[in-house]
């Protein structure tokens, strides 16, 4: 099974993307949030019916530049909206929060530390709590916020802007991968623990994550793609 992450849409097609979705055996594309910049949600219809164009499954979760009413519009247009909630696809199980931690640009989606903190701890645990060891499976966590103090949360200038909240419930519960956004310049994968974080950058800057899962022992490579 082959699975991709992409990130910070922001209201810009890419035609090379979805030429790469055509021209290879794409199951899922997972979107972790900012499809809009502020909006128009008319943009995630007309997105996602490209995607589907492309014979894919999509899941997706909101970001903090995604205005109120954006998960109806996931909905609407044929998605899952997969924020703060987590689902089960072949022989993964994928977990989903949106927004961000506060920015200095007051923007919609934003929510404190100690709120992402308890609902992505909810999420995990709730998996922890049901999963079936016996069967092998790859835990995926998307989030828009990318984890506090890695090279995915990181500006130009070397500070450090992800999330407490996301990255608190990672060490506990070490799932596979976390998929994240939310700064663009930090395209990069990351270890915390056993788990792998990666960042794939905006969309049109060309790269996307491919996780490609082996569909009997859901052995797992994770790599970032430019196409």
């Amino acid at each position: 099974m082959k699975i991709v992450g992409i990130t910070d849409i922001h209201g810009e097609h890419n035609e090379d993307f979805y030429k790469y979705l055509k021209e290879n055996d794409i199951d899922l594309v997972l979107v972790a949030g900012d499809i809009t910049d502020f909006g128009p949600l008319d943009f995630v219809k007309e997105f996602m019916d490209k995607l589907y164009d492309c014979d894919v499954e999509v899941f997706a979760i909101p970001g903090n530049c995604d205005p109120a009413g954006i998960c109806n519009a996931i909905r609407d247009a044929g998605s899952l909206c997969l924020h703060n909630n987590l689902i089960g696809f072949g022989n993964t199980v994928i977990m989903g929060y949106g927004g961000s931690n506060p920015t200095p640009f007051n923007t919609p989606g934003e929510t404190d530390d100690d709120h992402i903190y308890e609902s992505v701890y909810e999420l995990l645990a709730e998996y922890d709590y049901i999963g079936n060891d016996a069967k092998p499976t790859v835990t995926i966590l998307l989030t828009h916020a990318p984890p506090y103090n890695t090279k995915v949360d990181e500006l130009p200038d070397g500070t450090h802007v992800g999330s407490q909240g996301v990255k608190k419930p990672i060490h506990e519960f070490q799932p596979n991968i976390n998929i994240c956004g939310h700064i663009h310049e930090a395209r990069a994968i990351d270890k915390i623990g056993e788990t792998t974080v990666v960042n794939p950058g905006m969309l049109k800057d060309g790269h996307c994550v491919l996780i490609d899962i082996d569909d009997e022992t859901a052995e797992y490579d994770v790599n970032i793609i430019e196409f």
